[in-house]
């Protein structure tokens, strides 16, 4: 069965899902760890937010990357490979890695969020892979 060309694969959905679900969590838990001080908080919210757009940045890098390629899939054998673009895709890729910098020093020193939660909210993808995987692996056990 195909899927629509928009439409995100389950797994993916899961994951995005856990993420949010794990970091919002976790940011509950360092409030109440932090007896309401806020840094805490705010690192594990701002370090999935970076991971957020980091996420979409790839993806969004990968599918410009297939759809290219699946226009030029008609050509014939041999032929040349177009190379327009190829210096613009480089400073978008450049930059969104600055950006995600960018976001990390604001969050850390103007803002001052604790870096221990910024590391716990940018792992929080990281959790949410291992679930799905082990998610994954239980049902094809089960098969």
């Amino acid at each position: 069965m195909e899927r629509e060309p928009g439409e995100a694969d389950p797994s993916l959905k899961r994951i995005q899902r856990d993420s949010a679900v794990i970091a919002t969590g976790t940011a509950v838990l360092a409030l109440a760890l932090q007896r309401g001080q806020p840094d805490g908080a705010l690192g594990v919210l701002a370090g999935a937010a970076v991971m957020a757009f980091s996420y979409r940045a790839i993806r969004g890098g990968v599918d410009a990357i297939v759809r290219k390629a699946s226009g030029h899939g008609h050509a014939a054998p041999g032929a040349p490979v177009p190379k327009r673009g190829g210096v613009w895709a480089l400073v978008k890729f450049i930059g969104r890695y600055l950006v995600i910098g960018l976001a990390g020093w604001v969050v850390l020193v103007p803002l001052h969020a604790n870096p221990l939660g910024l590391f716990a909210g940018v792992s929080a993808p990281v959790l949410a892979i291992g679930i799905e995987a082990m998610r994954l692996a239980g049902r094809a056990r089960n098969r």
